[in-house]
């Protein structure tokens, strides 16, 4: 029966009062971080003791994505960045040490002046700290105002600590390819999750002296570097380079460092050299990368190096406080589900059984057609015509797992298959298994009144927890909103993902960027959806599901260990992270996952949580809107100030007692203190606006 247009207005009138988004179409795209302040003016600008200088070339547009790269990434760690560009550096002088440090990046500014050089000089013989990253003004203009290196090596060697750039005596080799190598504890150090790293079993030479030209000290990390018989190591630390999901150890380029380090080693290659140190120069600490991190993150989808090197910098350089990137703090994981055909439904009602499914949150996708590999083999779920399968989802929506579309229709067919150049021909896949999803577990009255969105932004503070309980109420009556969603075989061609932004999906799995938490994919050279999070996998090794595991004779134990290790990282580390299992293998390895289940309830409830997709992803649209800064006043005392157009609800901020001794205070009660043990644990409440202070040093 058609329903008169009159009461479809009224019922969105009503929802629109509530503050359901009702009958409203979803945002094309939301405004994106790039939209960065204009560095014009920093000069007579307070200064912010909480903000990183990004040094950029005059003129540079501050939407490019080598810009927004950086300043993304600075949010998503929890820190604030600002570009500055030259004249208005060199125009700060002294005043550039009331700043939190200085990041000078790869890529844009290769070209730089000896006068821009030298004030970055003295900044960090001053006192300043700074971040130098690979080809930062590698190059000088000549008389034909053509970009040459300079003779004999970097003009910032001093800055490094270590001789590069060294393009006279090596010409072509003065860069090279090689293994990332770092001891394991330097590397979660560097936000890397266990797995994410692994021993070189295959090193094409094991002697330091294969590095080019390096010094002994520089290259003295690698002097104990296992070779490929080498017995297991201590199980507390040991050298271990970046690797990647079926790959393996991964290579990077690097200028080819020459002379000794005279610093804290971080990482290394035999090839180049020194990749990474800490060292200190006048009053003024230097971090170098000698990584191209830009280009990593922008153009080959690679952005932990980025976030984790400038999170060191952040946290164990500068003392700085952050902007917890979980809801209350509180860290956990992401457990991603792949149902891809009928051959998972005994495996996942067995797994239901055990009471797998009764914990969680979990982020649960299906493959629902009827075929699973090819057109006609009968392989597949067949969810519109399967009750078994329809009432088992619908019993996960019931206990909070958040439902997913898992690609489209025919798992192997659009996996392998779907490509940029075929969207006609796939794109209604993508179309047909989201509807069947959405049909399944919501309500068709849901679409009918437009009830797309989550909690919208701008809800007022004192309202919000109404409407928390009526959009939960409207779950329960109507069914979840499928906003979350997974590609077969980590196919996302960009028609695809462009599609699911539009449809209002906030979050989906990622297979580039691995390792990382919760990110926006920049992929082939800028940023591509902002509405849309990514969830980049963590693999253990060259794999990553049980499936993988037992062919490949992974010994049980030791994804028992890593799953442990992996909740206690995040714990450790207050981050996120997301891993992907299939029912098929998981009913192998039952006890596997419940060993996983176990270690992280016992973690407690304010220490670990599961997160779904779409929940991390809210939690992550919302804490963009956050606007905080911090303003020195006499006697040392930082003065900080938040704001939201909604609610601060769920904001934390971590203060290193290193730099705040003393226990921080509010005087209007709009946040409440605790001790973390190394940090103090800043809350903010159900308000849009938080002040509160600490003494720094």
């Amino acid at each position: 029966m058609m329903i008169p247009a009159t009461w479809r207005t009224a019922c969105c009138s009503l929802f629109l009062v509530i503050g359901l988004s009702a009958c409203q179409d979803p945002p094309a795209r939301v405004a994106d971080t790039a939209a960065a302040p204009k560095p014009s003016g920093i000069a007579s600008a307070p200064h912010d003791p909480g903000v990183l200088l990004l040094l950029v070339p005059d003129g540079q547009l501050l939407d490019a994505p080598s810009v927004t790269a950086w300043l993304d990434a600075a949010s998503e760690t929890g820190v604030r960045m600002l570009p500055v560009t030259d004249a208005d550096f060199l125009a700060l002088g002294p005043a550039a040490l009331q700043y939190a440090g200085l990041v000078l990046p790869d890529q844009m500014h290769t070209v730089a002046t000896d006068a821009l050089l030298q004030a970055v000089r003295r900044y960090t013989q001053a006192g300043g700290h700074t971040l130098l990253t690979y080809d930062f003004g590698i190059f000088k203009l000549d008389g034909n105002q053509k970009p040459t290196y300079s003779i004999p090596r970097s003009r910032l060697s001093d800055l490094a600590g270590v001789d590069y750039g060294l393009y006279d005596a090596l010409r072509e080799k003065s860069t090279a390819i090689g293994k990332v190598v770092a001891m394991r504890s330097t590397l979660r150090a560097l936000q890397v999750p266990p797995g994410k790293s692994m021993a070189d079993v295959n090193p094409a030479d094991t002697s330091p002296a294969s590095a080019v030209n390096a010094g002994t000290d520089s290259m003295g990390l690698l002097a104990t570097y296992p070779p490929r018989s080498s017995a297991p190591q201590s199980a507390s630390d040991a050298l271990e380079v970046y690797s990647g999901y079926l790959t393996g150890g991964l290579v990077y380029s690097s200028f080819v460092t020459q002379g000794a380090f005279n610093g804290t080693t971080l990482a290394a290659s035999r090839e180049a050299g020194l990749v990474a140190g800490l060292h200190t120069l006048g009053r003024g600490k230097v971090l170098f990368v000698n990584l191209p991190l830009t280009y990593l993150k922008v153009a080959r989808t690679d952005a932990l190096p980025m976030h984790g090197f400038l999170h060191y910098f952040a946290t164990r350089v500068l003392n700085m406080a952050q902007l917890s990137a979980v809801p209350n703090g509180v860290a956990g994981l992401t457990l991603n589900w792949h149902l891809d055909s009928f051959a998972a439904q005994q495996p996942s009602l067995q797994l239901e059984k055990l009471g797998i499914f009764d914990d969680g949150p979990f982020s649960i996708d299906m493959t629902a057609g009827p075929d699973a590999v090819t057109t006609g083999d009968g392989k597949g779920w067949n969810l519109p015509q399967n009750p078994i399968a329809q009432n088992m989802l619908r019993r996960f929506s019931a206990r909070g797992h958040a439902i997913g579309s898992h690609g489209g229709w025919n798992h192997d067919d659009y996996g392998l298959n779907a490509t940029e150049a075929n969207s006609a021909l796939y794109l209604p896949y993508l179309q047909a298994n989201m509807q069947v999803i959405q049909q399944t577990v919501g309500n068709p009255l849901r679409e009918w009144l437009g009830l797309r969105s989550p909690t919208p932004d701008g809800t007022p503070a004192f309202f919000l927890p109404v409407v928390r309980s009526l959009k939960t109420a409207a779950d329960k009556l109507l069914g979840p909103l499928v906003r979350q969603y997974s590609p077969p075989v980590g196919n996302n061609p960009t028609w695809a993902m462009d599609w699911l932004e539009q449809q209002g999906v906030v979050a989906a799995y990622f297979a580039g960027h691995t390792g990382l938490g919760p990110t926006r994919q920049y992929r082939d050279g800028r940023l591509r959806n902002p509405a849309l999070w990514v969830f980049p996998v963590t693999p253990a090794g060259y794999y990553a599901t049980f499936e993988e595991f037992q062919v490949n004779k992974v010994p049980q134990q030791a994804v028992e260990d890593w799953y442990r290790d992996l909740v206690d990282f995040a714990v450790s580390h207050h981050t996120t992270r997301m891993v992907y299992v299939h029912p098929n293998g998981a009913n192998v390895w039952p006890t596997v996952l419940q060993d996983l289940l176990t270690h992280a309830r016992a973690q407690g409830p304010s220490r670990f949580q599961w997160y779904t997709m779409p929940r991390l992803a809210d939690f992550m649209t919302t804490r963009m809107a956050v606007q905080w800064r911090e303003q020195r006043v006499a006697g040392g005392l930082s003065q900080f100030e938040a704001s939201h157009p909604g609610s601060l609800s769920e904001m934390v901020w971590r203060l290193p007692k290193a730099r705040y001794a003393d226990l921080p205070r509010t005087d209007d009660g709009s946040v409440t203190i605790a001790d973390g043990g190394d940090h103090w644990i800043i809350r903010a409440g159900n308000t849009h606006r938080a002040r509160f202070s600490a003494y720094a040093r």
